[in-house]
């Protein structure tokens, strides 16, 4: 089982993983169900019944903690590693969230937004892929705390906080549109006085030197925390 059978959309001109479409395939089958969608290709759709019926990426089971590359969501799920670090998210009406591959890796695929005690985030949607994703908001008092799904603002406020919060973060190009570090983290712990959680060491992204700040380098071990970059080798 090789690459090609997700779909044109999927490239392999890096290569942080060996086979990287095939190993997510075998990781993500027993949670979910691949599909091959008209138009995109071959797409993950998460089992309800593993992720609950109400399931938002980069809120459900989990929370949000600052690396040397920005914030990253540390799920509480031990495929986790894949589809928060890896490839895109989107929903049609039919199937509810699906999950794009690709082995480009990110801190997080979201964009974005802060300002007057709030904070918000929405997942960047794949390349030539727009189906107006929504934008999830938290008091930023509640953005670093555990099961930060527990604490998201009403829908019915989407709105409202649009306005009150403006863009924020550093865009930093990838292969395939861009990924975003996210508000600084110095700037969340002044304004909730509370003590941001650090990631546990990772690679850097694809294509990117290591900073010099950060723990691990190039050629160490990865590691498959909730922040980790990419699984051991040999999965």
């Amino acid at each position: 089982m090789g690459p090609e059978e997700f779909g044109p959309q999927v490239t392999s001109s890096s290569t942080p993983l060996d086979n990287p479409m095939s190993q997510f395939r075998e990781v993500l089958a027993p949670y979910g169900t691949w599909m091959d969608l008209p138009d995109v290709g071959w797409v993950w759709r998460p089992d309800p019944n593993e992720v609950g019926v109400g399931f938002n990426p980069y809120s459900t089971a989990g929370r949000w903690v600052s690396s040397d590359w920005g914030w990253t969501f540390e799920s509480d799920w031990n495929w986790g590693w894949a589809p928060f670090h890896y490839g895109r998210w989107f929903t049609t009406p039919e199937q509810g969230w699906l999950w794009w591959p690709d082995n480009e890796w990110a801190p997080a695929w979201v964009d974005w937004r802060w300002g007057n005690g709030f904070v918000g985030w929405k997942p960047l949607s794949p390349p030539g892929i727009s189906t107006g994703l929504r934008w999830t908001f938290v008091s930023a008092n509640n953005f670093v705390q555990p099961d930060v799904e527990s604490h998201l603002l009403p829908e019915a406020q989407v709105q409202e906080l649009m306005r009150q919060t403006q863009p924020v973060g550093e865009h930093v190009v990838a292969r395939e549109g861009y990924w975003n570090r996210g508000p600084e983290p110095e700037e969340v712990a002044r304004v909730t006085g509370q003590e941001v959680p650090l990631a546990q060491p990772m690679t850097p992204p694809t294509g990117h030197p290591p900073r010099a700040s950060a723990t691990g380098s190039e050629g160490a071990a990865p590691m498959q925390a909730g922040g980790s970059a990419r699984p051991p080798d040999g999965r």
